[in-house]
């Protein structure tokens, strides 16, 4: 992607640079007292005001880029980057931060900032069109969330892209386009994204009054570092010494709210999940928020308050026995991740996303199976009195799946997994095993120790003389 050489110029996030900077790795370019724009510039290009009229008609008229074709943000625009992203479906994203002029922002430390009016907050989406190949982005989709005048309310817009990346135009309703990614390890050497563009009346779904409209730009967010052309700099630092707030924050951030990286492994896994939770799922499941359950996913509600743990499903217990919200201990039978993984109409979020996240839903499962010991299962199921292929997750998998069964008494046990042709890719277990229940891991792996490609696989269980059998996806 090209990158101005203007210091108020939008470039790479670089949210995974602040665990490794709070934990005092020294990072090139790096520094605590840095910043990475010395000087603000008045915004006069992309000023949108509702009460006037509708927004563009495309981004070539907008004002957002300087350089359409090379998507060079115009002067006065804002970079920014979020410690914990929304997942959209594999999506690469880059943030702006729009204020008309040289307003300001009402800072808050631990609530909502205050936005001038007729802000407007700028979201760009990309696609790898060659599996995790960089060098292969393309643009697809710009978002605006524009703030309407003096008031509360906030309005979102979608701009589709056209294929040759020369402009994007207005969408009036949602739309749903296919994207081929080159992928060498699907089995046709090729894999589709069906993207969703959300319709304007979409957005209120996610950016609700309850969670205050605003998603990204708060303190727990931006507490940390951006990449600014090569300067990485604590990002409420720059604001703060280019006055975008209103009154002076200082520059010791450290007792301020800050969320975790989902993918920064130096990061505590328990403040991970729990950011993981709070960017993608608690604008809705929280007081005030557009949910049908009545659990709380916010960062600082605490886990035993969340109205999750060794708590029935109020809606569908996805078929699974004794399942819980979580099920402390067995993720398997834990309703919140296995909704994550779900491609049907129980599939969470329910909105603008068709592919599963593998690596947020292996974080949460990860982090459920920490939790503790599985929650006691009540009397009459202290002993399985059947055979039964109880559960299989993460489904579909990146790594590592884990597969629960139970025996009604001790039998001679084969577990083998089959490729979508029917040939045996690997034998997990050929042997006599006790009454009870039992689980077996797949690392993704053959009978030689190679690597399997994506697609569909069959587990094959058998007992005795009695089978059972389940469809597996591996996507990697």
């Amino acid at each position: 992607m090209t990158a101005d050489r203007r210091a108020e110029t939008v470039v790479r996030p670089a949210s995974w640079l602040v665990a490794l900077s709070l934990c005092g790795v020294s990072l090139p370019g790096w520094s605590q007292t840095a910043v990475g724009i010395e000087a603000r510039v008045a915004n006069t290009s992309l000023l949108i005001d509702l009460d006037v009229g509708p927004p563009p008609p495309t981004i070539s008229a907008s004002g957002l880029f300087s350089d359409v074709a090379g998507q060079i943000p115009s002067p006065g625009l804002i970079p920014y980057s979020v410690n914990s992203p929304l997942w959209s479906d594999g999506a690469y994203k880059t943030r702006l931060l729009a204020l008309p002029g040289i307003t300001q922002i009402e800072f808050s430390r631990d609530g909502n900032w205050g936005f001038p009016a007729n802000t407007v907050l700028v979201k760009n989406f990309h696609l790898d069109t060659i599996r995790d190949d960089p060098g292969s982005r393309r643009i697809v989709e710009t978002r605006f969330l524009v703030k309407v005048g003096d008031s509360e309310e906030w309005r979102g817009f979608s701009y589709r892209w056209n294929d040759a990346g020369t402009d994007a135009e207005l969408l009036p309703s949602g739309w749903t386009e296919r994207y081929t990614i080159v992928d060498p390890e699907a089995p046709d050497g090729e894999t589709h994204v069906d993207y969703i563009f959300p319709a304007p009346e979409d957005c209120g779904r996610c950016h609700t009054f309850g969670a205050g409209q605003i998603l990204g730009p708060r303190t727990a967010q931006l507490n940390g570092a951006h990449d600014y052309g090569g300067v990485v700099a604590h990002q409420l630092r720059t604001l703060n010494h280019i006055g975008v707030f209103s009154d002076d924050i200082g520059d010791d951030y450290t007792g301020f709210p800050r969320w975790e990286n989902p993918e920064a492994e130096t990061e505590s896994l328990a403040g991970r999940a729990r950011s993981y939770l709070a960017s993608n799922c608690s604008h809705c499941h929280r007081p005030g928020g557009l949910r049908r359950t009545e659990i709380d996913l916010r960062y600082d509600t605490d886990l035993a308050q969340t109205g999750t743990v060794d708590v029935p499903s109020q809606l569908d217990d996805l078929g699974r026995i004794n399942s819980r919200i979580i099920s402390p201990g067995d993720a398997g039978n834990s309703v919140l991740p296995l909704r994550m993984m779900a491609l049907d109409n129980r599939r969470m979020p329910p909105l603008a996303s068709g592919i599963v996240d593998v690596r947020g839903s292996e974080l949460l499962s990860r982090w459920i199976e920490a939790l503790g010991p599985p929650t006691a299962v009540s009397d009459d199921e202290a002993a399985p009195d059947a055979f039964v292929l109880r559960s299989i997750y993460p489904n579909p998998f990146n790594s590592t799946v884990t597969i629960d069964f139970s025996l009604g008494e001790a039998s001679r046990v084969k577990l083998a997994i089959y490729d979508a042709a029917g040939r045996r890719v690997r034998r997990l277990v050929s042997a006599v095993r006790p009454s009870g229940y039992h689980r077996v891991f797949w690392d993704g792996r053959d009978e030689a120790g190679a690597l399997t490609a994506s697609g569909v696989y069959l587990i094959w269980l058998q007992a005795g003389s009695d089978t059972r059998s389940r469809k597996l996806t591996l996507l990697r």
